[in-house]
C-alpha cells in the first residue's frame, strides 16, 4: 500500500512539473543551455548511418580558429583528415577548411543540434554543443 502512495505521489509531482515552468522559461533555459556548451567550443560530430561519434574542439575565440579532432572522426568520416581549420562567416554557417584553404565540409545553423552539414549534403553530418 505505501508502494502504491510513493509512485501515485512520484507521478502526481512529475505531471505537475510542465505546469511550474510556463513553456517559454523551459525553452529559454534550453537555449542557455545550448549558448554554454557554445562556449566552450566542444562539439560532438556523427555521421548519418555510420555508428560511432567523436570529439570535435575549436581552439579559439576568432572566425578562423584550429580545430582538433578525435582520431574516431577520421574513422567514422575519412575526408575529415584533412581538416585543419574551423571557419565561421557572417551569416553563422562554419566550414571545416583544409591547410590549402580548400572546404572539406560546411555546416549551417540547425534546430536540435548545433549545426547540420550543407556540403556534403549525403550523407549528414550533425554538430551538437557538449
Amino acid at each position: 500500500m505505501k508502494l502504491g502512495l510513493s509512485a501515485f505521489a512520484l507521478l502526481a509531482v512529475l505531471g505537475a512539473v510542465p505546469f511550474a515552468f510556463p513553456d517559454g522559461e523551459t525553452s529559454d533555459a534550453a537555449e542557455r543551455a545550448i549558448e554554454k556548451a557554445k562556449q566552450k567550443n566542444t562539439y560532438q560530430l556523427s555521421v548519418s548511418g555510420r555508428d560511432g561519434d567523436c570529439t570535435v574542439v575549436k581552439r579559439g575565440e576568432t572566425q578562423r580558429a584550429e580545430l582538433e579532432l578525435e582520431p574516431e572522426c577520421v574513422r567514422i568520416m575519412p575526408r575529415l583528415a584533412d581538416a585543419r581549420y574551423w571557419q565561421e562567416d557572417g551569416a553563422g554557417e562554419v566550414s571545416f577548411v583544409a591547410a590549402d584553404g580548400s572546404s572539406v565540409i560546411e555546416f549551417f545553423a540547425a534546430d536540435g543540434v548545433a549545426y547540420e552539414s550543407l556540403k556534403p549534403i549525403s550523407p549528414i553530418v550533425a554538430l551538437k554543443a557538449q
